[in-house]
């Protein structure tokens, strides 16, 4: 099982006149504390491949959707830690290979287990507005009633589609949202209330916490700010870190960088939001020790903790690749002999800073009969590249409100 730390330094609030406002809290660390639960494991890598695509609405080869739909089927994961509770770790439900990070969060007083997703901007959760039989799929679900503190948002309502047609889609209120002892009053809370199958699946998410820009929160007829957006102000500095891991403990902390979890300086780039993601620019590669190599057509690339692969430019793709003996395209993705030892992966995140992703990362997982599953997959052709959480568990990574900046540096 993987973990999740989560930690936040709040400033003292002053004004309440803010729809959404911090709550007021004495400078400090916050932490949750562990929760046990069970994992499950969905689909395998041809599912997250289906997932990604499916989120920024590029249409799923015919092959590919095909097989994720006779796949997606639950089944048991890792037996839950039996240690003993630990004070500031979270256990995660994690997929298999480390594609998923859940952690908690309490809402008007309700715990809910969330998926933390740069790669959006909308929080959304599972609520007693569903049909019945929806609510008894393995998911706790968000009841407004319970709640001293939900006000409706009159008229508002939300809708999440992807490019196969799967949606979400409900009403909006307002709640406390509480996320390791940091508080915001009056967030924007979108409840669920019709959903399709492929959402029921990932029975152990509790809904999604969106932390990219509210340029691109689907609430109409007006878009709420993010939870990172409204807390920043009370933070001793506007940022948030994701410092997620290969089979060991990770964490998201907002308000510090902790230097003891990486080496050398950070190196910051530039982001670009007009589009609502952590965007930056990736124009040059290298494969193992081999030379940089410039991508002649590359595409900007998203920084998206709610996406478990790199989705790169084909040519990229194909130089990699092309360097593995028995690596092939096939139904399921990107496919190789699992005793192939995997060169490692070099890639530049902005246009200084190049990042060293080991060939260990770049096997995603075992599919069976020997196979397995590459770590990084094609974009098929879309506008933009992806860098999900094989990226980031090489990588400490520093999301830079204040400066409009993503920082990296190696993990310790």
């Amino acid at each position: 099982m993987r973990g999740i730390h989560l930690y936040f330094l709040s400033a003292i609030c002053l004004s309440s006149a803010v729809v959404a406002a911090p709550t007021k809290a004495n400078k400090g660390s916050f932490k949750i504390h562990r929760r046990r639960i069970s994992a499950r494991s969905i689909g395998g890598g041809a599912a997250d491949l289906g997932k990604a695509f499916r989120k920024y609405g590029w249409d799923v080869p015919a092959a590919l959707n095909n097989k994720v739909s006779s796949d997606q089927s639950l089944a048991p994961g890792d037996p839950a830690d039996t240690d003993n509770e630990e004070e500031g770790t979270v256990e995660a439900t994690t997929e298999e290979a480390d594609s998923s990070f859940l952690a908690p969060i309490n809402i008007g007083g309700q715990p809910l287990m969330m998926n933390f997703d740069t790669g959006s901007s909308d929080l959304w959760v599972f609520s007693t507005s569903l049909p019945v039989d929806q609510q008894t799929r393995g998911h706790s679900v968000f009841d407004p009633a319970k709640s001293n503190t939900f006000k409706p948002l009159q008229g508002a309502t939300w809708t999440i589609t992807y490019g196969d047609k799967s949606f979400a889609r409900g009403t909006v209120g307002t709640d406390t949202v509480d996320i390791g002892g940091a508080k915001v009053e009056g967030q924007a809370v979108e409840l669920a209330a019709t959903v399709s199958d492929s959402f029921l699946r990932d029975a152990d998410s509790d809904g999604l916490v969106g932390l990219g820009f509210g340029n691109i929160n689907t609430v109409k007829p007006e878009q709420q700010k993010t939870f990172f957006e409204n807390v920043q102000p009370s933070l001793d500095k506007p940022v948030f870190t994701a410092n997620l891991r290969h089979h060991e403990l990770g964490s998201y902390e907002f308000g510090r960088i902790d230097e003891s979890q990486f080496d050398g300086p950070i190196t910051y780039t530039p982001i670009d939001s007009s589009r609502g993601f952590w965007e930056i620019e990736s124009k040059s590669f290298a494969i193992g020790d081999g030379e940089t190599q410039t991508n002649p057509n590359a595409s900007p690339a998203i920084m998206d903790t709610g996406t478990t692969l790199i989705l790169a430019d084909d040519d990229v793709v194909q130089a990699y690749w092309s360097q593995v003996e028995g690596a092939e395209l096939n139904d399921d993705g990107i496919t190789f002999p699992c005793d192939t030892e995997l060169p490692d992966f070099r890639i530049a995140l902005g246009p200084t800073y190049m990042a060293t992703v080991p060939g260990e990362l770049m096997n995603f997982q075992r599919v069976g009969n020997g196979v397995c599953f590459g770590g990084m997959q094609s974009n098929n052709g879309a506008p933009m590249q992806i860098y999900g959480a094989v990226l980031f568990k090489s990588q400490f990574t520093v999301f830079d409100g204040g400066n409009q900046t993503v920082g990296f540096a190696p993990h310790k």
